[in-house]
């Protein structure tokens, strides 16, 4: 259900704090320019958000007309912009922002022509060639711009997207990243996720061949990569807050640096002299799913006959002047509410074999023969001092020899060993013989939301200035979802992960009309994020405790990490050592700052650019988790190699 309407009279309550909104941003990116000088650095970092409308004018008979004036307004803003056709008729307007716009042209001896509609897209180059009529410069001639079929003006490979096709055609998840895989030379790789946001999303897509790792991915002309895995963007902008972006794949100017693959650059909405806004929510819930098949063997648990899902996305826009052909505002709200059901399924040890009795497992097949003879049923430990069943001794088969127990005697019984298997959780199915005898369902709860605004102001007639701030937050309390692709994490409710990213995007970019021929465009943006990885579940201590029980093969740093105890006891390995690990605590900060001016200077028919770009890209990213002691079991068998069972005994 999606509702498209607003009362202007209701968003003139808002006007204020919006108004402080932006006033805070400018002085913020102010701040963030300042501070980031004195760590400035070269790079190579770039994307163009504006384009170029240029054209000839001529008489009836096709000759060209010099000194003829002609005006660019924009039909969103009123921005207007005035230059004079050269010796040859030509005329250009360099820098300028994607959207509608009227052109008009006046000459002594000529009719007035206007032409409307005539559309700019992101990084484009649109020619328009208007013919004046003779006559009186009172009379008027008015003639609709046409579609262009296809753009000659320059030699790149892209698409463009426009905001109606983002906003109307359906996608699962409501997230832009559905579309690029729409155009030609798109191929995905496996890691790939369009449907969901923040670190549960992935923009692994391979462009006309190039690395799926060398794309560049901006908002608003700012750097929007996450340069670590160069697979996650930093934001999600809401759909319902895109102008367009367009998809460069290959043979793109110079302007675009800093990543060999396709260059992905997505224009926001900006005010409009009209006030427009929206009301939105899409919702999904598991009432409406069929029963999970495979969910049948645990009838009677809580949630267990169908996974749950619960997605709730809403939101709201609205834009509009603060004063009309001057300052102009856009602001949007977006939240994602989900929680998410997954079926975990593992092998846990019984209450008897919590004290060390397996004699449950001796009827289970055999898998071959210990050090004395004996068959070994599947899931049976062995003693790690003789190789063979506990409880064992002698020969099989010769005199005096007695069989096993299969009991491993409660003076051996590890006291670390018992804190990891405390809180697994008991068995809920009846299977033996090392097939899964636990499942259930954990609840998942994803949260992300945005805030974005945007401010245009027409400082003069010839120079305007736009700021723009956009932030994400994405959270996941309770992750335990190896299917999501992220590492570290347990399938166990008593040790988890909680992941958060927040996101965050600036930009502050004047453009200024230095006379009818030449405009400067200089920006400024700073782009990050943070993750951080904090130990969560029922017994986020537990760790801790293993630390205590465990004896140590090498001896304490005293490092402390943030709040967390020293050097945290990573498992791995087996069924089930494997199934308690946990990265956290684990912190990423990045910070891109980027200086960015383009000068742009026409000399009859043709068209010259210069520019400069400083860039500091800033990645402080752990290699993993704090450099404890790595603890496991397994079936290794080699040389001085034992099969240590459950890893409980020593």
């Amino acid at each position: 259900m999606k509702i498209h309407r607003l009362n202007p009279n209701d968003a003139f309550g808002k006007l204020r704090s919006i108004c402080s909104l932006l006033a805070v941003a400018a002085l913020m990116l102010g701040a963030l320019s300042f501070a980031s000088l004195l760590l400035l650095a070269p790079s190579a970092f770039a994307q163009k958000t504006s384009g170029t409308i240029t054209g000839t004018v001529t008489d009836p008979s096709g000759a060209a007309v010099p000194g003829a004036t002609v005006g660019l307004v924009s039909e969103r803003t009123g921005a207007a912009r005035q230059t004079v056709s050269n010796e040859q008729g030509s005329f250009s307007f360099p820098e300028v922002e994607p959207g509608i716009y009227t052109l008009t042209v006046n000459k002594g001896g000529f009719k007035k022509l206007t032409e409307r509609n005539v559309e700019l897209h992101v990084g484009d180059v649109t020619a328009v060639n208007l013919r004046m009529e003779m006559g009186a410069a009172s009379e008027t001639v008015t003639v609709e711009a046409a579609p262009i079929a296809v753009n000659t003006s320059t030699g790149d490979v892209g698409n463009i997207m426009l905001g109606e096709q983002v906003r109307e055609l359906p996608m699962n998840g409501r997230s832009f990243v559905q579309l690029t895989t729409l155009v030609p030379g798109a191929a995905v790789g496996e890691g790939f996720d369009n449907r969901n946001k923040g670190l549960f999303s992935s923009v692994d897509i391979s462009f006309s061949g190039s690395p799926a790792v060398g794309n560049q991915w901006t908002v608003d002309g700012a750097g929007n990569n996450d340069i670590g895995s160069q697979r996650t963007i930093l934001t999600y902008p809401s759909i319902d807050g895109i102008e367009e972006f367009k998809i460069q794949r290959n043979s793109y100017g110079p302007e675009y640096g800093g990543a060999s693959g396709a260059q992905i650059n997505i224009v926001t909405k900006g005010g409009s002299n009209q006030f427009h806004g929206d009301v939105y929510y899409f919702g999904r819930n598991d009432l409406l799913n069929a029963k999970n098949f495979f969910l049948g063997e645990c009838a009677g648990q809580p949630g267990c006959n169908k996974q749950e899902l619960r997605r709730n996305d809403y939101g709201y826009t609205i834009g509009g002047p603060i004063k009309k052909d001057k300052v102009y505002f856009f602001w949007s709200q977006e939240w994602n509410r989900q929680i998410l059901g997954r079926v975990h399924h593992h092998t846990v040890p019984t209450a008897a074999e919590r004290t060390g009795d397996f004699t449950d497992l001796r009827g289970c097949p055999s898998t071959g023969t210990d050090g004395l003879g004996y068959p070994i049923p599947a899931g049976m430990p062995l003693d790690p001092a003789t190789g063979a069943r506990f409880g064992a001794s002698g020969q099989n088969g010769t005199a005096g020899a007695t069989p096993p127990t299969d009991i491993i005697p409660a003076n051996r019984l590890s006291p670390a060993g018992q804190a990891y298997i405390a809180p697994l959780p008991l068995p809920n199915l009846s299977n033996l013989c090392g097939a899964d005898n636990w499942v259930t369902q954990v609840k998942i709860p994803v949260n992300w939301r945005e805030e974005a605004i945007r401010g245009d102001w027409n400082i003069s007639k010839k120079t305007t200035l736009m700021l723009k701030y956009t932030q994400d937050a994405w959270l996941n309390p309770l992750h335990a979802d190896e299917a999501a692709g992220l590492w570290g994490d347990s399938d166990f409710p008593a040790l988890s992960d909680t992941w958060n990213q927040p996101g965050k995007i600036s930009a502050a970019k004047i453009t200024t009309t230095i006379s009818n021929t030449a405009v400067n465009d200089f920006q400024f943006s700073w782009s990050g994020n943070r993750i951080t990885v904090s130990r969560a579940g029922d017994d986020p201590t537990l760790n801790d405790k293993i630390n205590a029980a465990m004896p140590r093969l090498f001896p304490f740093s005293g490092k402390l990490h943030g709040t967390q105890a020293a050097e945290p006891v990573f498992w791995a390995g087996t069924t089930p050592s494997g199934l308690l690990g946990v990265i956290s605590p684990w912190h990423n900060r990045q910070d891109l700052f980027a200086w960015k001016d383009d000068f742009s200077k026409v000399a009859g028919k043709h068209t010259f650019k210069a520019g400069f770009l400083y860039t500091r890209n800033a990645k402080d990213e752990e290699v993993g988790d704090e450099g404890g002691e790595l603890w496991g079991a397994g079936d290794a068998n080699g040389p001085g190699v034992d099969y240590q069972g459950p890893g409980w005994s020593s």
